[in-house]
């Protein structure tokens, strides 16, 4: 318990969340299950501190994960000195520099996103804005059911509107573009951009793909999707297979936003410089072409500099911007330096030895910490650029 008291005392900032504890390994007396068990007695007290101290202390952790939460995953999937180290340095990041981390909605609350690299984000975790989304009416239907299927998506009753349109098409004998594309917009507002792309290929006529809007849903979708090179190329694909295709201003928009995310950076800069000179008249375009081309400015941090400066406790997290862990990494490490300096100086050499540990384990997650703050800010900087453009671009 001393332990799990020393760490969470260096940070006050932590959200204990419940979680289901994890099971213990069954026993064979050889050094790597020795380690498995003393992984799994970390776990015992992370879980003691989450069930019997957390709730005392008034306030929730900003992380999601939570730092106990995260710990208790870098000790059962990391060897014990790793997971040591980098839950150190979890807790020095804890509480501070917001704007390097995304947003996350967990039960109504907003948290800052900071998974173990491992992992993959699951895209319902990340906040983003409502969207709306309005019917497609080019083919002006006087059908009062298919009026009603109109109001419905514009004014956002997605499921009920997408009912409608199963039931009209029981009614329908031939493919109607307008039923159809309207389907998937329900699909897409409901976020089922898999069904989207499956409507198009096995329910869409041949004769019917090459449709301006529906190719711009089928790009969205896999937008929504991280398909982007796929987007791309099922793009390229149609319009060299139709020399007549219109290529719409929003589809020319959205590839920009596709080369974006792939940070082909002057391909998605000669789209939007192309947009604001064919549409003068559209701001939007020209917002977009300077956002990208401020962009370019704008210098990455280097991860090698980082880690080298941060020799000195805090240095490489004050160069990447993460200035208030910078003082944390500081103070702590200097804190626990002079904590273990006494301790020898008065031959307390069992204390010494232990605030040696958490020393040494706060100083290495500070090095590793500040390389990981570099690629995070440069990370980061990517995701505010394509975040504007994506606002731009109404999507």
């Amino acid at each position: 318990m001393i332990n799990l008291i020393i760490i969470t005392e260096v940070n006050a900032n932590r959200v204990i969340e419940h979680i289901d504890s994890f099971s213990n390994l069954n026993n064979e007396l050889s050094l790597n299950d020795t380690l498995v068990k003393k992984e799994s007695s970390v776990n015992d007290y992370i879980n003691f501190y989450q069930k019997y101290i957390s709730n005392i202390r008034g306030h929730e952790c900003p992380m999601y994960p939570s730092c106990s939460n995260y710990g208790i995953k870098m000790f059962s999937e990391y060897k014990f000195v790793s997971a040591f180290i980098n839950t150190s340095e979890r807790l020095l990041r804890c509480g501070h520099d917001y704007k390097n981390y995304s947003l996350a909605v967990r039960s109504d609350k907003f948290k800052y996103l900071d998974i173990i690299e491992m992992d993959s984000i699951d895209s319902k975790l990340l906040y983003k804005p409502n969207n709306y989304y309005f019917a497609y009416a080019d083919s002006y239907d006087q059908d009062s059911n298919f009026q009603v299927i109109i109001e419905l998506i514009n004014n956002q009753f997605y499921q009920l509107a997408f009912l409608e349109i199963l039931k009209y098409e029981k009614t329908e004998n031939s493919f109607n573009i307008g039923l159809f594309a309207n389907k998937l917009i329900c699909l897409f507002a409901m976020g089922e951009y898999e069904k989207v792309l499956f409507e198009y290929d096995y329910k869409c006529p041949d004769n019917y793909k090459f449709n301006d809007e529906l190719v711009y849903q089928i790009s969205m979708a896999h937008y929504k999707l991280g398909n982007f090179d796929l987007a791309i190329n099922n793009f390229l694909n149609i319009t060299s297979l139709d020399t007549n295709f219109i290529i719409t201003p929003r589809q020319k928009l959205l590839n920009g936003l596709l080369y974006a995310n792939l940070y082909k950076w002057e391909d998605a800069k000669d789209i939007y410089k192309n947009l604001s000179t064919d549409f003068p008249q559209n701001k939007l375009f020209n917002v977009n072409y300077e956002t990208i081309n401020n962009f370019k400015i704008l210098k990455e941090k280097n991860p090698t500099l980082s880690g080298i400066i941060s020799i000195i406790p805090g240095a490489g997290y004050f160069y990447t911007g993460h200035k208030q862990t910078a003082v944390s990494a500081f103070v702590i490490n200097s804190l626990l330096a002079y904590a273990t300096y006494t301790n020898i100086k008065s031959k307390n050499y069992g204390m010494a030895i232990l605030t040696g540990i958490f020393n040494l384990s706060f100083y290495i997650g500070n090095i590793q910490g500040s390389i990981k703050s570099a690629k995070r800010f440069n990370l980061q900087k990517k995701k505010s650029l394509i975040n504007k453009l994506e606002f731009n671009s109404n999507f």
